[in-house]
């Protein structure tokens, strides 16, 4: 008799099918046998499939330490989602010995397969080039922006891109308490993209109550991503390395409700901020998670940037927050003067 679990990976890896499948898997998590069936998987975004390879990740690890077996079936290489997933490291970064290792595909104009950034990378090219730390995740950024967005440095696309990952980068090493993060991107013939970042550090309510009284993690993620919030206040200059003023996810997520939808999801909550509506839903995931989708890039993103930091600037005044965005969330490049750009 065959007494194994099988648990069925949506037909899709969208935020919305996320919820669901973490629960099918917490209701198996002390059984024996537990299969993974990918068989009905045909599409996947960058924002599902790195929170949903995250999670499951560590669920398998979990149980294999308790003493339980978890396998996987139904990957099929005549599919395209499954050839694709394969290419982006996807099932070596849940630990399937199958396609690429996580940073062994290159990408290409359309794509930023899974990336690992670690702060060791990071702090080592500084030092090497006698740079600052938030040098070195700016090149990062514009590195990937490059990969994204094709070959004109000059164009919207690349300056947007920069933009969002560095913010995301500078938020993650400043909050999660761990050394590394993943991240990767898609972008459309249409012209729509979509970035996201993993990290699977302490998560943004052990971050946030360290500067502001929150009681949960749906408190806290409603507050991190207003005007001129950050840990940083708690912290002193020497301490503040990645320069932050509580402005980045404040802008990214006015970027993303402004241009498709910004979402964030860390403990026990998930926002998602879209046409000026934000949904706040029960979540479960350890660390926190980022995603950007944008239906179209700015025409002119330094304009973007402006109003909204202007306003945002207006907002924290308004309710007795003294510190003003940094001169890095207002820059298109912390390197570069908007006359190069």
């Amino acid at each position: 008799m065959n007494n194994n679990i099988k648990v069925e990976v949506p037909d899709n890896f969208n935020q919305n099918y996320l919820h669901p499948f973490f629960e099918s898997l917490y209701n198996v998590q002390d059984e024996e046998e537990v299969i993974i069936d990918f068989s009905q998987l045909s599409y996947s975004f960058p924002m599902g499939m790195l929170v949903f390879g995250s999670y499951l990740r560590r669920w398998a690890i979990t149980r294999k330490e308790n003493g339980f077996r978890t396998s996987a079936e139904g990957i099929d290489t005549s599919k395209s989602v499954h050839n694709y997933l394969m290419h982006l490291g996807f099932f070596k970064f849940i630990r399937i010995n199958l396609g690429k290792a996580i940073g062994e595909a290159s990408g290409s104009n359309t794509y930023i397969p899974i990336r690992q950034i670690t702060r060791t990378e990071l702090e080592n090219y500084a030092r090497e080039n006698n740079e600052q730390l938030v040098d070195a995740i700016e090149f990062e950024s514009r590195s990937l922006a490059f990969i994204l967005a094709g070959s004109n440095q000059n164009s919207q696309d690349i300056t947007t891109y920069s933009y969002a990952i560095r913010e995301i980068l500078r938020n993650v090493f400043e909050h999660s308490g761990i050394d590394k993060c993943f991240l990767c991107g898609q972008r459309w013939y249409d012209g729509s993209s979509e970035i996201a970042i993993v990290d699977e550090g302490v998560g943004i309510y052990e971050t946030i109550k360290q500067a502001y009284s929150v009681s949960n993690a749906e408190e806290a993620i409603q507050l991190a991503i207003q005007p001129g919030i950050t840990r940083a206040i708690s912290l002193s200059e020497q301490e503040n390395i990645y320069n932050n003023s509580g402005y980045g996810l404040y802008v990214l997520s006015e970027l993303g409700n402004s241009f498709g939808w910004f979402c964030i999801g860390s403990d026990s909550a998930k926002l998602t901020y879209k046409s000026k509506n934000k949904y706040v839903e029960p979540f479960n995931f350890q660390g926190t998670f980022i995603g950007v989708h944008l239906d179209r890039t700015p025409f002119n993103f330094k304009g973007v940037l402006d109003d909204i930091i202007c306003e945002g600037e207006q907002e924290a005044l308004s309710k007795g927050r003294l510190n003003l965005a940094s001169s890095i969330s207002k820059s298109l490049s912390y390197n570069q003067t908007e006359q190069q750009l």
